[in-house]
């Protein structure tokens, strides 16, 4: 133990006594350690760490597979025969549908509640037991029970004061009645989608429950994995109800997997750039130790030769190693704590994961532990390697560059630097690819004009929105209101705006009952007149809707270029009629839909993804739309200016002191918001790549710094037997050049395999595109370059009767 502590002091005061080389060695150490850690911390909560439910792992996700991929949603009836019918394999199948708002009036005010529908059996398949009252029974969800109210703890503090007799309590909801049956524990979220309460899912014989609107999750019986349940769902297939033609079978994925499709291609990405930089800042620091080792040989040959062990020099050496490690651990946990909060901040998905979850645990210390343990050991070995081969006799008389030993460690640090321009150069080939893949999605045709329009979502109070007739007559009110303000040029209504959703419905072509004239999936967008003006949407047959498309009026429908060239090829599609709501001959809902008059063609539009070409989509008359949906968006084209928002919020309270807005932005923002993702990866692979970068061009400088001292001696031998300033120049620039392209070679090898991994993140670039890897090969001379300029330049100057005497 003395030994140890004695080991200590002397590493600590010999890195005291080095105060720039420890200064650096800690900072890179830190940046490597910190980004690492805090992208660990991410990925431990995300993908790593069950979900908090008991047994999570056993819980799955039942959709359907179709000829254009897997369909995580299910019909209420396939629902319900595979709640029935799948007790062979799982221990329960709950099913749930999209939230809506309930408008709760309390003493205090309103509050408004955003509320999931779900089966009876969704508390237990979850393994959640509420901690006031019970779950659901299936009665409740039969249609026509009275309706039932089951509370987050968070919205039961808030909203009705903690009250222990909330069980039984009768609660008014928009023109319902709900009896609240149960209260949450105080950690239970539903990651999918936070939600303040829950209600029963009851089936319905609306248009919605027809379509795929309801996701089926299920819990493994114990014993029984996902291919025995895949197995299970091939059998029941045949007999599910309500099948499509393009349906295939039945899908069983794990539920956090599937959770966490999305953003797992990033964080791996991500989480591999983050090692890749960790590498280098170990191999930067390696050669600055074994540098620091070289230079120290005289020090060590002389107390090898007072007496001292190799095995005593080792343990000091390694202990100095360690130290350094700690410190550069030490501040790198201290800057994953303050990188943590930026990264959570600036992180553009939806991680499925609470934000005070994502922290600095046991599990991301020992990580960071684990990572300080093995960079001591890289720097240790470096040292260790040098002590043993070092020469008493040639280290005694301060000549540690001659013979063998000095070629070796030569080559040594050469590979060094090799190894941090290879991964350098893959961290800036994957930065280049992402930085084009980004410009080409900035490049997309979006199919209307973003700039100087706000969209603005109003909440409608209850006894309105219930009534188709009260909120259409309000809306439009509104609108009409919102077209006097001042600098308003025009508005309009519209379903969903483009890029911020999807609202689709079957649509066939009428007369023709085959698939290749059916939409199961039609986008479908109801709209006020003046939409195509407000948003920019160009014309290009017909007209758009008018002010005579009213209810009662004959149904008319626009539809986009992308519908005319599949439907109608060539020919004009006006006049021609199309069927909302019937798919291959059959209609969803009886009486059966009547046909609507192609009376338009407009330009195409993005749906909900930017990175995806322009859906066939359909656009009807809002008045026209009775029976469907009759939730909009207000959208507003007007001069730019500060006082717009306020003279929206004063125009909404005119109309009805009771509305609410919900939502008031920049279309452009929403615009914005659809590349923020490959942004995000952008610009955290491009800051891996500069500080990459930067390290390479100090790891070169350094070596080619130590080259030319090395070499003083043989530099003033060549100037005094007459070789040129010039040629001196030459020889340092070589070595650096020679060093960045064996380094460049790997990197480009290394790139090529880190294109694999990018693949699923580029859009409209090609993997094997040469241009990155061109540029980042170009910087990487460049850099080369301008590290070796200093070290020639020295060279070039060296004083040949100074350097004859060196040593």
């Amino acid at each position: 133990m003395l030994t140890i502590w004695q080991d200590l002091r002397y590493g600590a005061r010999m890195l005291r006594k080095n105060p720039g080389f420890t200064a650096v060695a800690v900072f890179t150490l830190a940046l490597g350690i910190g980004a690492n850690t805090a992208i660990f911390s991410v990925v431990n909560a995300v993908l790593l760490r069950p979900l908090p439910y008991p047994g999570s792992e056993r819980i799955t996700q039942i959709g359907l597979q179709a000829t254009n991929g897997f369909i995580p949603d299910v019909k209420v009836s396939q629902f319900e025969f595979l709640r029935d019918h799948g007790g062979a394999v799982f221990c329960g199948v709950a099913g749930f549908q999209g939230w809506s708002t309930l408008e709760v009036k309390q003493q205090d005010g309103v509050h408004w509640l955003k509320a999931l529908r779900v089966s009876a059996e969704f508390f237990r398949v979850l393994g959640v037991t509420p901690a006031l009252g019970r779950e659901f029974t299936r009665e409740e969800t039969q249609p026509g029970s009275a309706p039932s109210l089951i509370l987050s703890n968070s919205a039961w503090r808030s909203t009705f004061g903690a009250s222990a007799e909330i069980i039984g309590k009768q609660v008014k909801a928009h023109q319902d009645i709900y009896t609240v049956v149960g209260v949450l524990p105080g950690d239970f979220v539903f990651v999918e989608n936070p939600v303040d309460a829950f209600i029963p899912l009851q089936r319905s014989e609306s248009l919605g429950d027809r379509g795929y609107n309801t996701s089926a999750i299920a819990r493994l019986k114990p014993g029984v994995n996902l291919a025995q349940a895949q197995t299970e769902m091939a059998v029941l297939f045949p007999q599910i109800p309500d099948k499509d033609s393009n349906l295939l079978g039945l899908g069983v994925l794990n539920y956090q997997r599937l959770l966490t499709g999305d953003i797992r291609p990033s964080l791996s990405v991500l989480f591999g750039a983050v090692g890749l930089l960790l590498l280098i800042a170990c191999v930067n620091v390696a050669s600055l130790v074994l540098a620091r080792t070289y230079m120290r040989t005289r020090e060590i040959s002389i107390r090898l030769a007072l007496g001292a062990g190799r095995r005593r020099l080792v343990c000091q050496l390694l202990t100095e190693s360690f130290l350094m490690a700690v410190l550069g651990a030490s501040a790198g946990l201290l800057l994953a704590f303050w990188g943590l909060d930026a990264l959570l901040s600036a992180v553009p998905w939806d991680l499925h994961a609470p934000v005070t979850s994502i922290r600095i645990d046991s599990r991301v210390f020992a990580f960071a532990l684990g990572i300080t343990i093995l960079t001591s050991i890289v720097f240790g070995l470096a040292s260790l390697w040098q002590t043993t081969r070092s020469n008493l006799i040639s280290g005694i008389k301060g000549e540690p560059k001659q013979g063998s030993t000095g070629a070796a460690h030569g080559r040594i640090r050469s590979v060094l630097v090799i190894s941090e321009m290879a991964f350098s150069l893959m961290l800036l080939v994957g930065a280049s690819f992402l930085a084009e893949s980004l410009y080409r999605l900035h490049q997309e045709k979006l199919g209307f004009d973003p700039n100087n329009v706000l969209k603005m979502s109003v909440a409608y109070p209850s006894e309105i929105s219930s009534s188709e007739e009260q909120s259409g007559a309000l809306q439009q009110q509104l609108l009409t209101r919102i077209q006097t303000l001042p600098g308003v040029s025009s508005a309009a209504l519209v379903n969903v705006v483009p890029l911020d959703g999807q609202g689709n419905m079957p649509t066939q072509l009428a007369g023709h009952n085959d698939a290749d004239h059916s939409i199961g999936a039609m986008e479908i967008r109801r709209i006020s007149e003046r939409y195509f003006e407000t948003m920019r949407i160009p014309f290009l047959a017909g007209r758009g809707v008018e002010e005579s498309d009213a209810e009662g009026a004959p149904l008319v429908a626009v539809i986009n270029e992308s519908l005319a060239r599949r439907w109608w090829k060539e020919k004009s599609p006006l006049g021609d009629h199309i069927i909302i709501g019937d798919f291959m001959g059959r209609h969803l809902w009886e009486p059966p839909p009547p046909p609507r008059e192609i009376v338009g063609v407009v330009g195409d539009v993005k749906g909900r993804l930017l990175s995806r070409p322009a859906p066939p989509m359909v656009y009807i008359p809002l008045a026209q739309a009775r029976g469907m949906d009759s939730a909009a968006e207000y959208v507003v084209r007007a001069m730019p200016g500060p006082g717009l928002g306020q003279a929206l919020r004063q125009a909404v309270l005119e109309v009805n002191p009771e509305l609410r807005i919900t939502n008031l932005g920049a279309m452009s923002e929403v615009v914005s918001g659809s590349v923020a993702a490959p942004r995000f990866d952008a610009f955290l692979m491009i800051l891996f790549a500069a500080v990459a970068l930067g390290l390479a061009s100090v790891g070169t400088y350094g070596v080619l710094n130590l080259f030319v001292k090395e070499r003083t001696h043989e530099i003033g031998v060549r100037m005094a037997l007459g070789a040129e300033s010039r040629q001196v120049l030459r020889l340092v620039v070589k070595q650096g050049l020679l060093l960045s392209l064996i380094g460049i070679a790997t990197g480009i090898s290394g790139g090529l395999a880190l294109m694999q991994f990018l693949r699923g993140l580029l859009y409209g670039v090609s993997a094997t595109s040469i241009g990155p890897y061109a540029a980042g090969s170009l910087i990487f001379v460049l850099v080369a370059l301008g590290a070796s300029y200093i070290p020639a330049r020295r060279a070039a100057h060296v004083d040949p009767l100074v350097a004859l005497r060196y040593e």
